[in-house]
């Protein structure tokens, strides 16, 4: 009886694998998960092995597995015994690396996955099985038994097949996204920026720009540093509004940093903080969290006690539900007046686009003011007027009408910026190879000798950089991939101070590699970046 069994534990392995095997090698597409990060363990630096998805090497221990099970039906004497010692060591070795992979699930990457457990206790079902036959010596059947067994497995095989081949398509038609839904005008009004949303700047200012960022991803700190130059440019004519929209699956820390952010705010010092966050960025653990309230002068027991109870989390939950009612799908997206923009803006482009909605809102009050001065009965009828001219009332609050009015203008049109954002999307595209300092040091020794590419702006490449690297910055390696050659490895590196992070820069690079016909096999990521070569003391070029 234990046969039928262990041959149906295998095929359930097997159907588990080959849906993980389509759904890594299909990543614009959304995986039915059945866990809480299935698409971040997807996107993760451990989903790969030697070039290839880990359910490649899953669906072939589940198939050697399921032979094995029908060889030991057919063979005997000794052949018998070394089939059931290699289906013992087989299923012994997919146990191991099962709990391995359950170990970084639960603590490193903090993500949990249906379809990886449903494995992981297959494996260990076929395994504790298997085990209990191991040791005993193999019986001689007659041959009527041994096909009655057969008969049974076969039987097994055609059950698995009948109900594995249209769950299997109907995972497949499952799969699909759906599409974004523009936001009503009601929501904008009450969840673009609410009464308790962060604010800064003039209070009467004509413009208010919003945006909903993360603390964690590395865009946002880029466009952090291009929105600090437009506050200081624009002065009392603009002012911003802060909105959480932590890309947890992604960025494991970045929704503690938010309540820790919260926690300053409390005391008076949130935007010290966001300041500090995004400086800080490649240390957003809850020690750090508390060593850089301390740094902002906060009484640190009171801020403990506040980040450590959650009392936060739904204020930042709050804010990422509003961001999903309003379409948000990206980190960093800014709504600037009519506009929305999704991802990093250059300082001209953003300048661009401020003076752009001030200008409207200018002609507008303008218009308004002619109309309202005119007589009546005069001429032909003005046009309404801009929702931007509505009066706002002298001690109006973000997120009244008064501020959306001024914010909206009721019709928002699509800016697209460089492309540099972090979204789920992202992590469910096909991912660069990762690799550590050995495989990069070998790349860089040859042969064949690999190019790497600096994707760090000129000014960081020029401070120091791997011999022979070239400079292709982030943000340009959309226009500039064909300089890259296809007959030689290609490894990609930044400093290595965000390492591991699915939306650092030198990922974002590779992904527009492979987007562009480049061989997954030719393209690497080196993880440990500049800082990782330099800990090694290897040569550096300055």
């Amino acid at each position: 009886m234990r046969k039928p069994i262990l041959l149906a534990l295998s095929l359930l392995g097997l159907f588990d694998s080959a849906y993980l095997w389509w759904a890594y090698t299909s990543p614009s597409r959304p995986m039915v998960c059945l866990g809480s990060g299935c698409d971040a363990i997807r996107a993760s630096a451990y989903a790969h092995l030697w070039g290839l998805p880990l359910p490649v090497y899953g669906a072939a221990m589940y198939t050697a597995l399921a032979v094995l099970i029908f060889c030991e039906v057919l063979a005997t004497g000794h052949a018998k015994t070394g089939i059931r010692y290699a289906f013992w060591g087989i299923s012994g070795l997919g146990l191991l690396v099962s709990l391995y992979l359950t170990a970084i699930e639960g603590f490193v990457l903090h993500a949990w996955c249906a379809w990886c457990v449903v494995s992981a206790l297959s494996v260990t079902s076929i395994f504790v099985l298997g085990l209990s036959e191991g040791f005993k010596p193999p019986a001689e059947h007659e041959p009527a038994v041994l096909l009655a067994t057969a008969r049974k497995l076969l039987a097994v095989v055609v059950v698995a097949l009948a109900a594995g081949a249209p769950a299997f398509l109907f995972l497949m038609r499952s799969e699909k996204v759906e599409p974004r839904r523009p936001a009503s005008a009601q929501a904008l009004g009450e969840r673009l920026v609410r009464p308790e949303s962060h604010v800064t700047g003039n209070p009467q200012a004509p413009l208010t720009i919003v945006e909903f960022a993360d603390f964690e991803c590395p865009y946002c700190k880029q466009a952090e540093q291009t929105a600090r130059e437009v506050r200081k440019k624009f002065g009392g004519e603009v002012r911003f509004a802060f909105r959480h929209f932590p890309m947890e699956r992604l960025h494991p820390q970045a929704e503690k940093a938010a309540e820790a952010s919260e926690c300053a705010a409390e005391q008076g010092k949130f935007w010290e903080a966001e300041e500090k966050f995004y400086d800080m960025q490649k240390d957003l653990s809850e020690a750090a969290l508390e060593r850089y309230a301390q740094d902002l002068g906060l009484d640190r027991d009171r801020f403990r006690q506040c980040l450590s109870s959650g009392v936060m989390a739904a204020r930042v939950r709050r804010d990422a539900d509003d961001g999903r009612a309003l379409g948000v799908r990206w980190t960093p997206t800014y709504v600037i007046g009519t506009r929305i923009v999704e991802g990093v803006l250059e300082p001209a482009e953003f300048t661009q686009l401020v003076q752009q909605e001030l200008a409207s809102r200018r002609a507008v009050l303008a218009q308004s003011q002619k109309s309202a001065t005119a007589p009546r009965g005069a001429g032909p009828a003005s046009a309404p007027p801009h929702p931007s001219a509505k009066k706002q009332s002298s001690d109006s609050k973000p997120g009244s009408s008064g501020l959306f009015a001024s914010n909206t203008g009721g019709i928002f049109t699509q800016f697209q910026g460089s492309g540099l954002a972090c979204s789920e999307e992202e992590a469910r595209k096909q991912q660069p190879i990762l690799i550590r300092t050995p495989e990069a040091r070998q790349l860089f020794e040859g042969p064949p000798k690999a190019l790497f590419v600096d994707v760090r702006v000129p000014k960081e490449y020029a401070s120091g950089r791997i011999p022979g690297a070239i400079n292709v910055p982030a943000d340009k390696i959309d226009a500039r991939w064909s300089e890259l050659p296809r007959d030689r490895n290609i490894v990609l590196y930044e400093s290595g101070a965000s390492a591991g992070d699915v939306c650092a820069f030198s990922r974002a690079a590779g992904r527009v590699l492979l987007a562009h016909g480049f061989s997954r096999d030719q393209v690497k990521v080196y993880q440990d970046g500049l800082a990782g070569w330099e800990k090694v003391n290897q040569p550096v070029e300055r």
